[in-house]
């Protein structure tokens, strides 16, 4: 297959399957508003909606620009619209082409990241309501452990540590101002300032990471 006729279609299909998201998204509350004749304060949304939008908005843009040349457009387009990207569809899709041995930004890895986006989709949406209907009751003790709760709040850490290895491990010259700058800023900042303003750092670090990487280019070091 051609490979730019594969990219046009593939974000044709994506900015399509996003732009009917999107609508049934803001369906739902519209939709209500007019089935139960109550009116939208649309000062209240814009005014507490405001805040929100530029933090994710930030967040949003930064891990697109970091999630799209590990998966591809395609793989990214759909992990967005189903959500659970970081915690499920990135790493079903970094397993499925280290499997298939494909290295990301070919169009076969692109491929075969469609494939495991889709994949984990159907499962977990299945897992998910199987769960919900019966596992929710009998787990919700081990879920509500003191014992257990650190283990919870910290998986999401763990598994980007788990897929961190490799890269690091692969390209270390690399790896040392991505990891020790924003380390740096928590000591110098502190951890309250960081976690209120991350999204904001961590465009400033991939910026500088994406110079720093480029320098080391341009010496001829990686």
């Amino acid at each position: 297959m051609n490979g730019t006729n594969f990219y046009t279609r593939i974000h044709r299909l994506g900015r399509i399957t996003v732009i009917l998201a999107l609508v049934c998204f803001m369906a739902v509350p519209f939709g209500l508003s007019a089935v139960y004749g109550q009116p939208l304060d649309f000062a209240a949304i814009v005014e507490n909606g405001a805040p929100i939008f530029l933090t994710f908005a930030i967040s949003g843009i930064c891990e697109n620009l970091s999630f799209m040349p590990i998966i591809g457009s395609g793989a990214l387009y759909m992990a967005c619209v189903t959500g659970n990207v970081s915690n499920m569809k990135i790493p079903a899709a970094v397993n499925a082409m280290e499997v298939a041995g494909y290295e990301p930004g070919t169009e076969k890895a692109d491929v075969i990241s469609i494939i495991a986006v889709a994949a984990s989709t159907f499962v977990t949406t299945a897992i998910v309501f199987l769960g919900m209907l019966f596992l929710a009751p009998l787990f919700e003790p081990i879920y509500n452990n003191p014992f257990l709760q650190p283990a919870f709040a910290n998986m999401v850490p763990a598994l980007f540590g788990a897929l961190l290895f490799p890269y690091v491990a692969k390209a270390p010259k690399q790896a040392i101002l991505p990891i020790l700058l924003p380390i740096a800023v928590i000591f110098i900042v502190g951890r309250t300032f960081f976690s209120s303003y991350q999204s904001y750092i961590m465009m400033i670090i991939i910026i500088f990471s994406a110079l720093y990487s480029y320098g080391l280019h341009k010496k001829g070091l990686i």
